[in-house]
Parts: structure tokens; sequence; C-alpha cells
């Protein structure tokens, strides 16, 4: 009979969120007593552990290895305003993408990730090589979740715990992976995935280290933070607004309205666009700070962006559950076999389940 993995315990706390002192008042336990199910020394009642964790009591039974993504194989945005509790929550998220991907590769056969390795270019030279190489020229991106999952790139959403996240990507069994957050505006979603996505191919990822060779990691970790997270904002910045692109708004009058049926075309924020152009000699420094940057704090649009676009949600996790849908594969089940609630698959679907997704055939081509 297989026995209580202390592991998994730890792993279901981080995932939570929770202390040893919050979960031992869930259970009406001592910590004392919490601390001896994680050292070993004794074994928790699993049904009334399961029940407060929000897992299957099989979860705390499983003996397969965890993937365990810490935060050094992780690129965090704003990760200095995280508290050491979520930093573990947005981990164990990532864990669970990668439990959720590896499903659907069993099922499915997904598109395999070769993404260039660019860490030897400047952030702008970056941008122009990738779209040349993707055949995108200077043309506004449409769907940039679409265009991301066509490479590879498996893009998952982030959970309502951890909503003070607003990105972050990793490296996992030489498959990249990026996680956004919805809460925050589309257009600021599409910035962050573009972000993100300069993470993958600039940060001098390599497979060349070792002792874990699963694992792609930062070859330069001694390079400043706010250095790497600039880098990737201009970035992002170059990729969704090549400036060949925005030349030929060059004469108009950089007025509020003008620019607002810019953004539109691009998929980005005001704010951004305005930035942008500013960079590029494109508006003045006078304009851009006394007249466009004052209208902005006034309007409030850093928070609250502008006649917003309609938010792009995964094509390809769309895709797959419908199919699912169609062979009458619930949402449970997939949880049951992962040993996951249904809400924790839900947290990474852009909540595009339903409940109504246990027979399945096996490797279906999703393109």
């Amino acid at each position: 009979m297989q026995e209580f993995n202390k592991e998994r315990l730890e792993f279901a706390l981080e995932k939570r969120g929770l202390t040893k002192k919050e979960l031992a008042d869930l259970l009406g336990v001592t910590s004392r007593q919490v601390t001896n199910y994680l050292n070993g020394t004794s074994a928790p009642n699993l049904n009334q552990l399961a029940l407060s964790l929000n897992f299957p009591v099989a979860f705390f039974m499983d003996d397969s290895e965890l993937p365990n993504i810490t935060a050094d194989k992780i690129s965090f945005r704003g990760s200095s305003r995280m508290s050491k509790r979520l930093q573990k929550q947005a981990e164990r998220h990532c864990d669970t993408g990668v439990f959720l991907n590896r499903w659907f590769e069993q099922e499915f056969n997904l598109q395999k990730a070769n993404l260039p390795d660019y860490s030897d270019l400047e952030p702008e030279q970056a941008a122009k090589l990738l779209r040349l190489d993707w055949g995108l020229g200077d043309k506004p991106i449409g769907n940039l979740i679409a265009l991301l999952e066509s490479k590879g790139i498996r893009v998952f959403s982030l959970s309502m715990e951890t909503k003070d996240v607003d990105a972050f990507c990793a490296w996992y069994e030489d498959c990249p992976f990026i996680f956004l957050n919805t809460q925050k505006s589309a257009e600021r979603s599409r910035f962050d995935a573009a972000h993100e996505l300069g993470h993958l191919i600039r940060d001098k990822y390599s497979m060349k280290h070792a002792p874990d060779k699963d694992v792609k990691k930062i070859v330069n970790p001694d390079e400043p933070r706010d250095n790497i997270e600039k880098n990737a904002n201009r970035f992002a910045s170059a990729f969704l607004m090549p400036e060949n692109a925005l030349r030929k708004y060059q004469h108009i009058q950089p007025t509020i309205s003008n620019l607002m049926i810019i953004k539109k075309e691009f998929g980005v924020s005001l704010v951004a666009l305005a930035y942008r152009m500013y960079q590029l000699n494109m508006i003045t420094e006078w304009v851009y700070v006394h007249v466009l940057c004052k209208k902005f704090n006034e309007l409030k649009y850093r928070t609250n962006e502008p006649e917003p676009m309609e938010r792009e949600m995964s094509s390809l996790l769309k895709k797959i559950l419908s199919v699912l849908k169609e062979e009458n594969i619930k949402i449970d089940e997939i949880a049951k076999q992962l040993n996951f609630s249904a809400k924790d698959i839900g947290d990474l679907t852009f909540q595009l389940v339903d409940g109504d997704l246990n027979r399945y055939s096996k490797l279906r081509l999703v393109k």
C-alpha cells in the first residue's frame, strides 16, 4: 500500500499559499503536528487534508517525481515586489502547468519548440531578426498568443491567487512556458507576452549547464535584474511596434485621438505607444512629458486602458478543450488523472473549461 508523501504536502501548502499555522487551524491540530506531517514522523487524516487543501486524496499518495521548478529557473516580471509566499505559489502554478502540458502531449501531437538563441543581440536587433525569421515583416501582429503557440510555446493563464504577478516564463524539459495574468488589460497582457518572449530568446539560456539537464538556466545570473527587465521591455516594444511600421505616422499630430487610432492598429496600450514614439524621436520630449504624460495621469490611463481591445485567449487550449468536449471528456476526468482539482486546471486554461468537456483516443493532431 502506498504511503503518505510528505513532499506532496509541502507542494500543496505552497500551491495554496498557506502557512503551517493556517493549515493547522483548518485541520484542528497544532502547528507541531503539521511539522510532524512535513518531516514524515506522523501522517495526517488524508480525507480531512484533501478537503482542506482542495486536492484529491490520491495526490498525497502519489510517489511520482514533482517538477519542482524553482525561482532561479523562472523569469518573473516585477519579482522585487513579490513576497516569498506569492513566489512559491507561482512556482507551484508553473509545476501544475507542466503536469497539464505533459497530459496534453500524451494525448495530442503538439508543435515542438525551436526558438532561436539571440542572447548576443541587442533587444531591437533581436526583435527585427525574429520578425524576419518568423515571416512577420513590419506588419502589426494579430493574435500574439496564437503566434507564440504556433512556435511551440505553451501559454497558460495565472490563477486568481497569483493575480499580483504580471507574468513569467520558464523552460522545462526543453519546452518554453509563458504564464499570463488575465486580470490585466488585454493590451498589457500582450505586452507581457512579448516581454516574456524576449526573456526566452535573449536571456542567455543554454543547454550546456549541468547538473539539471532538463532545465534551461540563465548563463549570466550576475547581470542586474533591472537591466534584464528593461531589455525585455525594449524587445517587446520593438517586436510589437516595429520602427518602420510606426514611421508612416511620423507627420501625424501626436494628439490623444490620433494615438488612439494607432494603438488599436498595433494592439498596444496608449501609454506604451506614446513612449515608443518618444523613444524613436517621433514625439518631442516636451510634448511627451508636459502634454501626453500629464494627460495620461489626469485620465488614469496608466491603470485604465481607454477603449480596450478584446482579450486574447489561447487558441491551442481552445482547440484542445473543444476536441475533448466533443469526445465527452470531462475536465473532472483530466483533473483526476493528474491528481489535481478541476479548479487548478481551469486556472491554467483561461477559464475556457466549463465542466462539460471518459474515453479518449491517442495522439490527436492539433494545428
